[in-house]
């Protein structure tokens, strides 16, 4: 068997999106009038260690549009014998419609993986 060392070898290994607080959801982005509650973005990089610079972009898959991007962060990244966790809790309300959108991770500017990721509307809050 032969390694797969094409390209720049920069993947996005686990990655997951969920509300930052257990009772808005498990999953996705949940909404509550028209805005996000807030939310975490989890990832797992496996890269050539070194220091890169990491960031995501939301971006709604019929337009193509890019909905938020992620802070720009100098990571250092383990290397290839183990994932290097990244996460990032998006406490700012972004004005989203429920559906599918997508998550694009990079690193050192280029892209490592994508993410489907459902904004849904918030279970009622209890009285």
């Amino acid at each position: 068997m032969e390694a797969d060392i094409a390209g720049p070898q920069r993947k996005v290994k686990v990655s997951w999106v969920r509300p930052a607080k257990a009772g808005d959801g498990l999953e996705g982005i949940t909404i509550r009038d028209g805005v996000s509650l807030p939310f975490v973005v989890h990832r797992e990089w496996l890269a050539p260690a070194g220091n890169y610079q990491e960031q995501w972009f939301l971006i709604d898959p019929d337009s193509r549009e890019v909905v938020y991007e992620g802070a720009t962060r100098l990571r250092f990244i383990l290397g290839l014998q183990a994932l290097t966790e990244c996460e990032d809790t998006i406490d700012v309300p972004l004005a989203l419609a429920p559906g599918r959108y997508q998550i694009v991770f990079a690193l050192g500017g280029l892209q490592g993986g994508e993410l489907d990721v459902e904004v849904t509307e918030a279970p009622a809050e209890a009285a």
